[in-house]
């Protein structure tokens, strides 16, 4: 039987700003139910509050990290109203899609339900994918395609020599991920 140790929440975030990645599995062990429970009750499932509770985990990361983050309140709270945002605008984003407002959908307004089973398919396939990638591979791709970063804050971030590090790993990392 695994024992879990928790930490006051200082020290979780002193952990996070001193790049203690081993503190990320404490904190999605700590706040599981409460996030997932809210996604839940609020129309989601099990994978929905699983990615929900990722993206919340990575806006403590950026925010704890940027160095001016203070918090207010207990950390469970600051989660949960990170999660109430995400998962409100993921909802948004879903009826848009429902309502066909997306621009690749325009031979019709209304996406047929096999267009959407294929996207959530190719959605599926891509994280299957990226879970299936060496950890660095995955932090260098989702900071330069979803976070948008250069290639020179990439290097930073991660401790490569330089931008020429970053770019070259990408490209290795890319060529991993097909």
């Amino acid at each position: 039987m695994q024992i879990l140790r928790f930490f006051p929440e200082q020290a979780l975030l002193e952990r996070i700003k001193a790049g203690d990645r081993t503190v990320l599995g404490e904190i999605f062990t700590r706040y599981e139910k409460l996030i997932g429970s809210y996604v839940k009750s609020h129309g989601g499932n099990d994978a929905d509050a699983e990615d929900v509770l990722q993206e919340t985990i990575i806006v403590l990361w950026q925010k704890a990290c940027a160095g001016n983050f203070t918090l207010s309140s207990r950390l469970g709270t600051y989660l949960l109203g990170v999660t109430k945002n995400k998962w409100h605008a993921e909802i948004r984003k879903r009826e848009r899609y429902v309502d066909g407002e997306f621009p690749e959908d325009s031979s019709d307004e209304n996406p047929s339900s096999l267009d959407v089973m294929m996207s959530n398919e190719r959605i599926h396939a891509i994280r299957q994918a990226l879970d299936a990638i060496n950890p660095i591979c995955k932090e260098l791709l989702l900071l330069y395609y979803f976070e948008e970063r250069n290639m020179e804050d990439i290097a930073r971030h991660m401790n490569f020599a330089n931008a020429d590090v970053a770019k070259s790993k990408k490209y290795q990392c890319k060529k991993s991920l097909e």
